[in-house]
């Protein structure tokens, strides 16, 4: 089946037989082609115009098959991008098998390889293919072009067509509750209500209160009735996070309103008719919690009808490029302007524990602390930071206030330390080392006040002088900020 949606084909060669052959393939998939027969010419367009999919002849680079996806990737990360070439399709599987690695050059930028002996017919297939796969991911307003959001893309349209109850595992962060707005937008409920519900965010006897709905008088300060989430929703679709969290007295009553469709209210005596539609997501491994006994297996059944794992970040690092661009619109920059290659490489080759919500701090910290600046590989490194202590912790940690605030504040002398290093290294680079080792004890107390004041006084402009929101960009707490604020005069 041909695609239906507009689209944009760019195609680079110097080969004027292969130029040819790609746009007869190419014009009877309808849209727009553009052709280039250099790849200086075609990376200065790629910034202005954003193809759907770009098909490329190594031919016309003159550089290496790593560096020419890196610069292609760096201007067009939406951009599926397939390299044609039996040279580039041995030398990339060959490596592939020597590296028993999950980061292959291929997953890396996601790239896909076309033999130059694909006949028009294979070729035009795989290109109508991609646009249609690209259809599905629109559709689902995801950002990305790996094979992994692909699939989750199809599977979830396909569970929007029914009325299943869909099980949404991943980790942190992948992008379980986009999911589960997916379903609902592309589902014959999207007229209705989307409700959302954490249910790791309240005690048992309140969580129960969120989901059944109590009538008046039914405990102290139950002033007046109140309906549940399956009540309000209204025929529409019911979110529930964490829903591994949920206790076995909330697990049994959650079966019951799934097997009836009728709830009852606390300290109701009748049952309400309901209609509605469950998607669920969880962090946990579910299987692995039935096995042990923590979650009723009659439960995960009657959840798991449609079950979608969603990879992490950094099983689909192809789509780094294209997260980071979306995360920059609000700053209205292009990636180039944002990052240079080789920044851009480190974040593709760093694993993001946090997944898509880290990248997305570290897109909003990286304006903050270097506005206007491209980044580059070393600026990069001072950013990436897996987790500092006192700024990430969990919302109960059971532990005293001053110790954390202790924390922050060995976290922000840490980070102010690493930023010293950077400078000195920059400083280095013009002057020598010489000239640095030079330097006393008491200047190089001076220059880090110098620098731990600008890094205050920036926070506080960035946040037009919030401090709530200064100390939390410097990782530090507000009675501490307050004090510097004081003590730089600010």
């Amino acid at each position: 089946m041909m695609a239906t949606r507009s689209q944009h084909i760019c195609t680079i060669t110097p080969d004027a037989k292969l130029a040819e052959i790609w746009r007869a393939v190419i014009e009877p998939l309808g849209g727009s082609h553009t052709a280039f027969d250099g790849l200086i010419t075609a990376l200065r367009r790629l910034t202005e115009h954003v193809p759907d999919i770009i098909l490329a002849d190594p031919s016309a680079a003159g550089i290496s098959d790593d560096q020419l996806a890196l610069k292609i990737r760096h201007r067009s990360p939406t951009s599926d991008l397939l390299i044609s070439g039996d040279a580039v399709d041995q030398q990339w599987h060959e490596r592939d098998r020597a590296h028993d690695s999950a980061v292959t050059e291929l997953s890396r930028w996601a790239v896909s390889v076309v033999p130059r002996e694909t006949d028009a017919s294979q070729l035009r297939s795989r290109l109508s293919t991609i646009l249609e796969e690209r259809t599905k991911v629109d559709k689902c307003r995801w950002i990305g072009i790996t094979q992994e959001t692909r699939a989750a893309s199809s599977l979830l349209l396909a569970a929007a067509n029914s009325d299943a109850t869909v099980l949404i595992e991943g980790e942190s962060g992948t992008g379980k509750e986009l999911a589960a707005r997916a379903v609902h937008r592309n589902s014959n409920r999207a007229g209705k209500p989307f409700l959302a519900l954490n249910c790791s965010a309240f005690p048992e006897t309140l969580l129960e209160s969120e989901l059944f709905g109590h009538e008046k008088g039914a405990f102290t300060d139950a002033f007046a009735r109140k309906k549940g989430i399956f009540e309000a929703v209204e025929g529409g679709t019911i979110f529930l996070d964490e829903i591994g969290e949920t206790s076995p007295a909330v697990q049994a009553r959650l079966l019951r309103v799934l097997e009836e469709h009728q709830v009852r209210p606390i300290g109701a005596t009748k049952a309400i008719p309901v209609e509605f539609r469950i998607v669920a997501a969880t962090n946990r491994n579910l299987h692995q919690a039935v096995a042990d006994g923590s979650f009723r297996r009659d439960l995960y059944f009657r959840l798991a009808v449609v079950q979608l794992t969603l990879a992490p970040l950094r099983e689909r690092r192809g789509d780094v490029p294209a997260l980071l661009l979306h995360h920059l619109a609000g700053n209205k920059r292009l990636l180039t302007s944002f990052l240079d290659e080789d920044a851009l490489t480190r974040l593709v080759g760093y694993d993001w524990p946090g997944n898509i919500r880290e990248l997305r701090n570290f897109v909003e910290r990286a304006s903050v602390q270097f506005p206007g600046v491209t980044l580059d590989h070393e600026m990069v490194g001072s950013l990436l930071e897996v987790v500092r202590p006192g700024v990430n912790l969990p919302v109960a940690t059971g532990r005293r206030a001053d110790n954390v605030e202790r924390e922050m504040i060995f976290a922000a002398l840490a980070e102010l330390k690493r930023d010293l290093d950077y400078l000195k290294r920059r400083v280095e680079r013009i002057s020598g080392p010489d000239q640095i080792i030079g330097e006393t004890a008491v200047e190089r107390f001076a220059s880090m006040r110098e620098v731990e004041r600008d890094r205050v006084a920036l926070a506080l402009k960035q946040t037009h002088g919030n401090r709530a929101q200064a100390a939390k960009i410097l990782g530090i707490g507000e009675r501490t900020l307050y004090r510097k604020i004081r003590e730089y005069g600010l």
